[in-house]
């Protein structure tokens, strides 16, 4: 029967095929007689079979001799294989639990030299929630003159405003562009309008590559994926190269320029509610690259609105409360809330503010 493979061990065929006699012989066997019946030439077999006792597979008789040229004259027996081979597994067991221990000090040693290469920046791979948000927060608080972000779901962490008023506070410019799926809780848009109250600049665009986060202009935060499955953990980018910055600021600042502020509230607003149909051309207008062109007639769908679905919109985009607009439509809460979920789920919407936008987008207002 022949031997499994023993390659793992560092034996060769050869080898084992060597082995294999001498297990079957049953007593010590020469070298010669191997050497007959495997077709092998002795100094193969001796070879073979040094290797074999020094792993302590087989023992060599104390009569004979080795020569210098390999020849041998003594006898080989096996070891029980079954204390042998057990041995040298386990054996080979710690060493690999030495090499595995000793990978955190070779990737120290290698993460050196390439500092020591290239003294100007570094890059390192996160994952995990806990990293990438312990991240996020180290450049919230690290920046004292200027501050990027793409912002966009899925979310790592929660939003602290404290924090960011506190860098606001002490100075830094804080530009972030939002998605329109941004907007998916309530008070989401009161909660930028707050932040822009202290100092923030916010623009909105359709959608955005990846999440970013850059603090100074130093070192960058930014999101490798996956970015569509929102249950997956998270994996970042957090890097000091300089070369590497330049372009993620440059990827900010072209973005930047095609994206539009975020609409006022409904309360600020002159006649009650966001210009929707300019927000919606605006918006098609940076997604086509056309920066600051606005065009003509926006996009509608494939169906008019009913006059239910557009009375729920004029009341919506003018920023009425649910109960507000229960009373005004003769519903109950309840009723207005099934409603509410059917049209926006009609537009593929998540909150008030998308559904403006896509309703704009359908020429439904």
């Amino acid at each position: 029967m022949p031997l499994p493979s023993l390659a793992a061990l560092g034996i060769d065929a050869v080898t084992a095929d060597v082995y294999e006699f001498v297990l079957s012989s049953g007593d010590t066997v020469d070298v010669g007689t191997i050497a007959a019946v495997r077709a092998l030439d002795v100094a193969t077999v001796v070879t073979a079979l040094e290797q074999l006792r020094n792993l302590g597979l087989v023992h060599r008789t104390a009569e004979g001799t080795v020569a210098p040229d390999g020849t041998s004259t003594a006898g080989y027996g096996a070891v029980d294989p079954r204390v042998a081979v057990s041995a040298l597994v386990a054996a080979r067991d710690a060493q690999l639990a030495d090499a595995r221990t000793a990978v955190t000090d070779l990737g120290a040693l290698f993460d050196d030299g390439r500092r020591q290469a290239d003294p100007s920046g570094s890059t390192t791979v996160l994952a995990g929630h806990a990293a990438v948000g312990d991240w996020y927060s180290r450049l919230q608080h690290r920046a004292r003159h200027e501050f990027l972000a793409f912002d966009r779901p899925p979310y790592v962490v929660a939003t602290n405003e404290s924090v960011e008023r506190g860098a606001l506070g002490r100075g830094v410019r804080w530009r972030a562009i939002y998605t329109v799926a941004s907007f998916t809780g309530d008070g989401s848009l009161q909660g930028i309008h707050r932040l822009g109250a202290h100092g923030e600049e916010a623009r909105v665009t359709h959608d955005l590559p990846v999440k970013l986060a850059v603090a100074d202009r130093a070192v960058a935060l930014v999101s490798v994926g996956p970015l569509d499955d929102p249950t997956a953990p998270p994996e970042a980018l957090v890097t000091e190269s300089p070369a590497l910055i330049a372009a993620l600021c440059d990827l900010f600042e072209s973005r930047w320029r095609t994206a539009l502020p975020v609409p006022a509230l409904p309360s600020a607003s002159v006649d009650g509610s966001p210009d929707w149909a300019e927000v919606a051309a605006r918006l098609a207008a940076a997604t086509s690259g056309d920066e600051g062109a606005v065009p003509e007639g926006v996009p509608t769908s494939s169906r008019p609105p009913t006059v239910d679905e557009r009375d729920l919109l004029a009341l919506v985009a003018a920023g009425a409360t649910d109960e507000v607009i229960a009373a005004q439509l003769g519903v109950s809460p309840r009723t207005l809330r099934r409603r509410l979920r059917d049209l926006f789920d009609e537009l593929g919407a998540s909150n008030r503010f998308h559904a403006g936008v896509e309703a704009a987008r359908r020429g439904w207002v």
